[in-house]
C-alpha cells in the first residue's frame, strides 16, 4: 500500500471509530491479532506508548511501541465521551477491559475477522480494492489487507522517515533484524519518485535537448 493510497484510505473513513481503529493499526505497525488484544491497562497516554505483553504477541516477546499523541489524545476523548475516562483527569475506569469493543459487548474483543470486513468496505469504497487469484479454498485473494497496514508502517518509517532499522524492529517487534531488513528493497513507487527529483535536476543543469 502507497501513502496516497494509505490517505485515500483514511479520507474514505466515515466511522470516526473505524478511522481511530485503522489508523492506531497503522501507527503501531502491529499484527490484527495483536490490535484486538489491546486493553485500556495497556495503553500509557502520558507517555504515547502500548504495552503488548507476551502472551498476545505472535512472536510470545514482550514490547512496547509507540503511537502519535495526537492520535492518542483523539482515542483518550472518545473514551471520556463513552464514559471509559473521567472528564476531568482522563483516569481510565475499568482497565482490564478492551480499548476498543464491538457495539453493545464491553467485555468482548472484536475477532480479527470483523477487523478485516471493515477495512475491506473503505478499500472498495475508495475503488483500490483488486482481486489477483483465489486461494485453495476458492477464496477471493485482494491486493490491498489489513495487515498491508503494518506493511505500509514499515515501509513509510524505513524509507520516508529514515528510521534506524533497529527501531523499527523493536516497534513492530520483529524477532530478527534480517525480517526487518526485508523491507530495505524500495518499493516501485520509491524508485519512480526518486528518479523523477534526480532526473528533474539533470533537466535543469543541461537544459533543453532540442
Amino acid at each position: 500500500m502507497t501513502l496516497p493510497e494509505l490517505q485515500q484510505l483514511f479520507d474514505s473513513i466515515t466511522d470516526y471509530r473505524h478511522k481511530l481503529m485503522l489508523r492506531l493499526i497503522y501507527e503501531l505497525g502491529c499484527r490484527v491479532g495483536e490490535f484486538v488484544r489491546i486493553q485500556l491497562k495497556h495503553v500509557n497516554f502520558a507517555q504515547g506508548s502500548i504495552t503488548f505483553p507476551a502472551a498476545k504477541t505472535k512472536t510470545r516477546q514482550f514490547r512496547i511501541s509507540h503511537a502519535p499523541r495526537g492520535l492518542l489524545n483523539e482515542i483518550l476523548s472518545l473514551l471520556k465521551r463513552e464514559g471509559r475516562a473521567t472528564r476531568r483527569l482522563g483516569r481510565i475506569l475499568k482497565p482490564e477491559t478492551y480499548l476498543f469493543h464491538p457495539p453493545g459487548h464491553p467485555n468482548w474483543h472484536y475477532s480479527e475477522n470483523r477487523i478485516r470486513q471493515i477495512f475491506q468496505r473503505y478499500v472498495r469504497k475508495t475503488g483500490l480494492d483488486q482481486e489477483y487469484g483465489k486461494d485453495s479454498c476458492g477464496r477471493s485473494l485482494h491486493r490491498l489487507t489489513v495487515h498491508g497496514l503494518r506493511h505500509a508502517h514499515l515501509m513509510a518509517y524505513i524509507h520516508h522517515h529514515k528510521l534506524p532499522l533497529p527501531i523499527v524492529q523493536k516497534q513492530v517487534g520483529h524477532k530478527t533484524l534480517r525480517a526487518t531488513s526485508v523491507y530495505l528493497r524500495p518499493s516501485t513507487e520509491a524508485v519512480a519518485e526518486a528518479y523523477r527529483l534526480a532526473q528533474a535536476s539533470a533537466d535543469s543543469r543541461f537544459g533543453s535537448i532540442a
